[in-house]
């Protein structure tokens, strides 16, 4: 009988089981009704995150910032963040920018929704600080994401309540401007795409 396993590395295996365990997860997500807008703040081990939660239906997306860098390592146009995106009918392909710490931080965010029994669109911003100075794997990231959902959320009656938290938030922990993100982000443009559709179908 021929063996066709094969040897891989212990970091796809985890990611595998990260993306396993999430894929349920967003089946069950799917079921709930809407959240209302909610933040989280917080992290450890030099890696911290702002996840913002919008009353929308489930979508996904990271960025990842290294806050010393002017071009972000995994960015694959040389930008100095590196995204990846998932809408309402998940992922065709594997997570190319953030790789690994992209389903490691989308697990946690699961957790989260199942834990509460509320169906959200996510918008996980991560900052890499100088204090996280030797890589140290995907677990990294998913520990500092549940961190960071352990914290007090933050609720607000509008999203552009919780954009205006979320600026001065960064503005005074990194003195980082959040536009820099929130222009580029694809859950954004999407959502706003979406209520357009739904407005003129009305």
């Amino acid at each position: 009988m021929k063996n066709n396993r094969k040897f891989v590395p212990t970091r796809w295996s985890i990611t595998a089981v990260d993306d396993t365990i999430g894929k349920k997860i967003i089946n069950e997500v799917k079921n709930y009704p809407e959240g209302d807008y909610s933040c989280y703040f917080g992290g450890a081990w030099g890696n911290y995150y702002l996840i913002l939660f919008f009353s929308e239906n489930w979508s996904f997306e990271l960025f990842e910032t290294y806050l010393q860098y002017q071009v972000n390592p995994w960015s694959k146009s040389g930008n100095f963040y590196s995204t990846d995106y998932e809408d309402y009918s998940g992922r065709k392909t594997y997570a190319k920018e953030c790789a690994g710490g992209y389903y490691a931080c989308r697990l946690p965010v699961l957790e989260k929704m199942k834990e509460s029994k509320r169906q959200q669109s996510c918008l996980a911003l991560r900052f890499i600080t100088p204090e996280y100075n030797v890589p140290l794997g995907v677990w990294v990231c998913r520990e500092a994401t549940r961190k960071s959902l352990h914290e007090k959320a933050i609720s607000f009656l509008s999203k552009e309540l919780m954009f205006q938290y979320a600026a001065e938030l960064l503005q005074k922990q990194f003195g980082f401007d959040i536009q820099l993100l929130l222009k580029n982000s694809l859950l954004l443009k999407t959502n706003k795409q979406q209520k357009k559709i739904l407005d003129f179908s009305n």
